[in-house]
């Protein structure tokens, strides 16, 4: 039996980021990757198809990472959604505000491939 195909969307603002995780997951193989510049672009996409894992920036304008956290979390169609939080400032108390955010999990920029793939390995292991 093959592995079920992840549905991942990555929001970022920044271009370089997005193509960065987009390149990560797909040599990585067995993932759908979308990504979104912004949280009113990746609530739209999501009302369209919920994802699986959603890879979010903490810091963007308008719509922060923990606000749109906070939007899918209030979101009955993505009950089953997984959410990793990234930052450039992830120390301690950052990660801990993602975590109390609704985030599954929290990681620092530059996000390395190994680490990006053992958490996303860690949510969808149970």
């Amino acid at each position: 039996m093959t592995k079920p195909l992840l549905d991942v969307l990555i929001v970022d603002d920044h271009e370089g980021m997005r193509v960065l995780l987009r390149t990560i997951l797909e040599r990585a193989g067995g993932a759908r990757v979308r990504d979104a510049a912004s949280g009113a672009e990746a609530l739209a996409m999501i009302a369209e198809a919920p994802p699986s894992l959603i890879l979010v920036d903490q810091r963007m304008p308008v719509m922060d990472g923990p606000a749109l956290v906070a939007r899918v979390r209030a979101n009955d169609a993505c009950a089953a959604t997984r959410i990793i939080m990234i930052s450039g400032a992830m120390d301690g108390p950052a990660r801990d505000a993602a975590i109390a955010s609704g985030a599954d999990a929290a990681l620092a920029k530059p996000v390395s491939p190994r680490a990006l793939l053992a958490e996303i390995e860690k949510l969808f292991s149970a």
